[in-house]
């Protein structure tokens, strides 16, 4: 998804920080342009309050999940990546001691 794991949980924190600012302009406005009484119109902004703080919650537990399958796909490479060298350095040893004992075979 993302090449750099720190610009792309940079760009998810401000695309939720948009989220939440545009969610919470559009409920204000239409608040406010409604012909209600003051008891109504609190009881609408509680709402919207209580619907962009869902929205939001929601949004961060999906940024969550992203971040941990990031993590785990990370520590998958490194694993990858040091089972392979480790394999690589057990047949490097194997050939090291087999042309040791080789020369030291022909020295005798």
């Amino acid at each position: 998804m993302c090449g750099d794991t720190e610009n792309c949980s940079s760009a998810l924190k401000y695309g939720l920080i948009g989220f939440a600012v545009g969610l919470a302009a559009g409920a204000i406005a239409a608040l406010f342009l409604t012909t209600k009484t003051g008891e109504e119109l609190r009881t609408e902004i509680k709402k919207a309050v209580m619907d962009i703080r869902e929205k939001t919650e929601e949004k961060a537990s999906k940024i969550k999940n992203i971040t941990k399958e990031k993590y785990a796909e990370i520590v998958q490479s490194v694993i990858s990546g040091y089972n392979k060298a480790k394999e690589f350095t057990e047949k490097e040893i194997e050939l090291i001691k087999k042309i040791l004992l080789e020369q030291r075979e022909s020295e005798s």
